[in-house]
């Protein structure tokens, strides 16, 4: 079985430009929760995860804090978790944030005539929830995610 018999080819993409305010209203609108980022000829450069989106409520990004507690004279212990109910946002980020200030830009890819197994183990191996499959130029061509192969692996079998 290949990736592209169990792929969605129908998906929903937003460009490095799109608004946090854009962004949430395609969150809500739909039941997904990860977004490929692509640039006007379809070229997949980022993913855009709900979890993305808790990261501008976060007083310092993660790899800050990691450079911190290397330093020997570091003497903070942990720092206090982040409550987003507090944290003072002003209405504007709702058009200032983009989605390319959000976007995870180390995007693992999958080609359409790879197999369904490969993209398997690519999920598994890089946590992934969704894996945007792609073309020879980079393009997307659809998206595939764990229950795209479960379902093509019961259909296989006759069981759905």
């Amino acid at each position: 079985m290949l990736v592209k018999d169990v792929m969605r080819r129908q998906v929903i993409t937003v460009k490095e430009s799109t608004t946090l305010k854009e962004l949430m209203r395609i969150f809500q609108k739909y039941p997904f929760h990860h977004l490929p980022v692509v640039k006007e000829d379809g070229t997949v450069v980022g993913i855009v995860a709900l979890e993305d989106i808790l990261k501008i409520f976060e007083p310092f990004p993660p790899y800050l804090m990691e450079m911190l507690r290397r330093n020997p004279f570091y003497t903070e212990t942990e720092p206090e978790e982040t409550n987003l109910f507090k944290v003072d946002l002003p209405p504007e980020m709702g058009v200032l944030c983009v989605a390319e200030d959000l976007m995870n830009m180390n995007v693992v890819t999958i080609k359409e005539d790879a197999t369904a197994m490969e993209a398997l183990s690519r999920i598994r191996s890089y946590n992934l929830k969704t894996l945007p499959v792609v073309d020879e130029d980079g393009r997307l061509q659809g998206i595939v995610n764990l229950f795209d192969i479960l379902m093509g692996v019961l259909k296989e079998k006759g069981i759905f």
